[in-house]
Parts: C-alpha cells; sequence; structure tokens
C-alpha cells in the first residue's frame, strides 16, 4: 500500500509541476480510496502543493493585481467557510463520490470549452460568482482546483505562463488557509509522517520545467483534463 501511494504521489508531483494542478485535484479521491479521512488527505498533499505552487508563483514573469485582488475577495472567505462546515460535518457527506462526480463533470466541461468559451461574455460578468463557486467547491470537496482550471484558460485566453499564474495562485492562497484551519481544528488527529514527500516535490520540481516550456499553449489545458476525466471514471468505477 505504500510503495502504491509512493507512485502516485510522484505521478501528481510531475503532473502538478508541469501543469499547476494535479496533486489535490488527482491527489484527493486517490488517498480517500486508500483509507485515510478528509483531513489526513488534506495534511498529505497540502504541504507539497503549497510547495510546488509557491515555485511556480515566485519564479513566475506574469504578475496581475488585478486577479489577485478579487481571488482574495470573492474565493477566499467561501473557502473558509466551507472547509469549516467539512470538517465539522466530515461524517455526513459522501467524499468519494462527491469528488469523482465533480472530477468527470469538470473534465467534460473543460474538454468542451469551445461551447463554453461562446458565452464568454456572459462568464467575465459572472467572474465573481464563479470565484465563489470554485471557493465554496474547493473548501468542501478539496477539488475546486479543476474550476479552477476552467476559470485560469478562460481569463488568459490560453496562454499557458498566464493560466499557469493564476492556477498556482489560486491553489496556493487557498492551500496555505486550507492548511492553516487543519492544523488549528484536527491537529492531535493528523499524522505527521509524510513530510518526506517535501524532499521528493523540491527533486522532481526543476527537471520538469524544461517540458512545461515545450508544450504548446493550446494543448496546454487539453492533456491534464483528459487524465482528469479518465482518472475520475476509474474512480467512480471503483466506487461503484
Amino acid at each position: 500500500m505504500e510503495f502504491l501511494e509512493i507512485i502516485i504521489i510522484t505521478l501528481l508531483i510531475i503532473i502538478q509541476s508541469i501543469f499547476g494542478v494535479g496533486l489535490l485535484l488527482f491527489g484527493t479521491p486517490s488517498f480517500l480510496v486508500l483509507g485515510y479521512d478528509f483531513a489526513n488527505t488534506i495534511n498529505i498533499l497540502m504541504p507539497v502543493s503549497i510547495t510546488i505552487s509557491a515555485l511556480q508563483f515566485l519564479r513566475s514573469k506574469v504578475k496581475d493585481k488585478v486577479f489577485i485582488t478579487e481571488y482574495n475577495l470573492f474565493c477566499l472567505p467561501f473557502l473558509i467557510i466551507f472547509l469549516l462546515i467539512a470538517l465539522k460535518f466530515k461524517y455526513l457527506f459522501d467524499f468519494k463520490l462527491l469528488v469523482a462526480l465533480l472530477l468527470v463533470f469538470s473534465s467534460i466541461l473543460i474538454l468542451n470549452k469551445k461551447k463554453f468559451s461562446s458565452f464568454r461574455k456572459t462568464f467575465f460578468k459572472l467572474k465573481k460568482i464563479v470565484l465563489i463557486g470554485i471557493g465554496s467547491v474547493h473548501g468542501l470537496t478539496n477539488m475546486g482546483g479543476s474550476f479552477l482550471a476552467i476559470y485560469s484558460t478562460l481569463v488568459s485566453e490560453n496562454v499557458k505562463e498566464v493560466a499557469r499564474y493564476y492556477i498556482c495562485y489560486g491553489y496556493l492562497i487557498m492551500g496555505l488557509f486550507q492548511y492553516i484551519l487543519v492544523l488549528s481544528i484536527s491537529y492531535e488527529n493528523l499524522n505527521f509522517n509524510k513530510l518526506y514527500y517535501l524532499v521528493l516535490a523540491l527533486l522532481i520540481y526543476f527537471p520538469t520545467q524544461k517540458i512545461f516550456k515545450n508544450i504548446d499553449d493550446r494543448k496546454f489545458s487539453k492533456y491534464i483534463n483528459i487524465i482528469a476525466l479518465t482518472y475520475g471514471l476509474l474512480i467512480l468505477t471503483a466506487y461503484v
């Protein structure tokens, strides 16, 4: 079981190092299936995710203060509210089924982005509501990264450096708030013997940036969402 866990975390570190998303999106259903509860799933994945997102954000040449301000105002409050709900009422929610359904739904939505993009004007009018939704979904299920990917791709107009900048900032700031809340609420029930995954993240991150530079802008989001759809369907199959 531990060997399988290491394989999963290694693959997800590679994916997140390239695309900016993956550890929480794929790792959450994986670790729930492996038998971890929601708080310990966050405790294992979040430090690694925060580390990679911080590297991507700090090393990015893209800067967008407007995005950061809007994200902080409209996403973070709802992230906190729904994370508190998830931690307090964890036994009332079937997280395995919920995250798998969200994964499949969001993946199909992104892969049909052309249809969704036809409503670009409407989307930009509803940007603040979308950010509220991202915070709510991520706080409740740890799966908001899929919707963050949709948001980032549309706002960045498929420029991969800008899209990953939005994704990594979103994950970084949400991750910091999530982890602080989890530590403050569930500290006594958490297991910290997986922190060595941080070293693995640092070893993998820098070599994978060559792959990122060689990916075409238009194919950037398509690759990860095909993987996301396949993975979500596998989780649903295993659950049923």
